[in-house]
């Protein structure tokens, strides 16, 4: 009877965390504020500008390479050396924004100025996207 119990409770737990897990809202979605499964010019600004205010931790106006998690992944060093333009080893917003639209040019694969959920989906545009929105 305990065994059973157990795997039931042991059942439930994991049902519970893989449902929040999974049940979360993607970064697209929260960007996609009319839900109608693009993102447009304003909808990528805003979330861009809400993305460069999460990473600025101590609200200097720059993204150093400790608030980008620089050290902890090879693919945000790339990123960051890519923001970085002047190489000071910080990125101002203008920085950020200017790379984020750059981003967004190359992965706007029918080149409507929208990004849709298929092309933020697509294996080259995620792993980038991942870091403005």
């Amino acid at each position: 009877m305990k065994k059973i119990i157990f795997c039931i409770l042991l059942f439930m737990t994991v049902f519970f965390l893989a449902w929040n897990v999974y049940s979360q809202e993607s970064a697209f979605d929260i960007a996609d504020i009319n839900r109608d499964g693009v993102v447009t010019q304003e909808e990528y600004k805003s979330a861009v500008t809400a993305k460069f205010k999460e990473y600025d931790k101590n609200k200097d106006g720059y993204i150093d390479e400790k608030e980008f998690g620089v050290k902890d992944s090879p693919e945000a060093a790339k990123e960051f050396r890519f923001m970085d333009k002047n190489n000071d080893r910080m990125v101002s917003a203008d920085e950020f924004h200017k790379a984020s639209l750059q981003r967004r040019e190359t992965f706007d694969f029918n080149r409507d100025s929208k990004i849709s959920k298929e092309e933020y989906n697509s294996g080259k545009a995620l792993p980038i996207f991942k870091f403005y929105f």
